[in-house]
């Protein structure tokens, strides 16, 4: 068991960089904090919040041990992207600080808003994550030929054209794909296409993808 911190650390999903997707109890969080922790894009939400900011680059696992130290003093609050609990830096905080250290606010996520925006369920749906993990391509050709239904996390690194390379490659078919972009944010925008289409689309920023078997709602 972790040593007892004076304050808890609160780790706040901000889902997809959208502060009306935050829930009323983390934006008090953030307004009582001492420090806040996050990437400059999330920091820049909360400019009136006078609090000691620290921005999240490379030096992430750095800022592990500063959050510990002035967790003793002051309130800190993490600010992370998209759902804490689906591939996110919180993971890192809770190993370090210990989960009775921690509380974990989520918001609503990109996947949530994906989903929402098709107009579909997403009970049966299963997820792979691109973000920073390039490597997980062959999971996702997999994925795909498996599951009716799947959603997948990109960022800028994995083009759809280079998904729809390595499906074909895979030898995937029959599938409907939505590329979901800036979700809930001014330039959001939302498009539908066949694998063979896919391979022409054109997406410089964070997205989702979802895969859908022909016939599947």
């Amino acid at each position: 068991m972790a040593k007892r911190l004076a304050n808890s650390v609160a780790i706040i999903g901000c889902g997809p960089g959208n502060i009306n997707c935050m829930t009323l109890g983390a934006i008090r969080r953030i307004q009582d904090a001492g420090v806040i922790v996050g990437s400059r894009r999330l920091l820049n939400l909360f400019p009136e919040v006078r609090a000691e900011k620290f921005v999240i680059g490379k030096n992430y696992r750095a800022l592990l041990s500063k959050i510990e130290k002035l967790s003793v003093r002051k309130k800190v609050v993490v600010l992370v992207s998209g759902d804490p609990g689906f591939f996110s830096y919180a993971r890192l905080v809770v190993t370090r600080l210990g989960k009775e250290n921690c509380d974990i606010i989520p918001g609503i996520s990109s996947i949530q808003l994906a989903f929402a925006s098709i107009r579909s369920h997403w009970g049966d749906a299963h997820f792979v994550s691109l973000h920073g993990r390039k490597s997980e391509l062959e999971n996702l050709v997999e994925a795909v030929k498996t599951h009716n239904k799947v959603a997948v996390l990109n960022d800028t690194s994995v083009s759809p054209r280079i998904v729809c390379h390595a499906l074909q490659k895979g030898g995937v078919k029959g599938k409907r794909v939505y590329l979901c972009e800036n979700l809930s944010l001014e330039n959001e925008n939302i498009k539908e296409y066949d694998l063979a289409s896919l391979g022409e689309a054109h997406s410089d920023s964070m997205n989702v993808m979802i895969f859908v078997s022909e016939g599947c709602s």
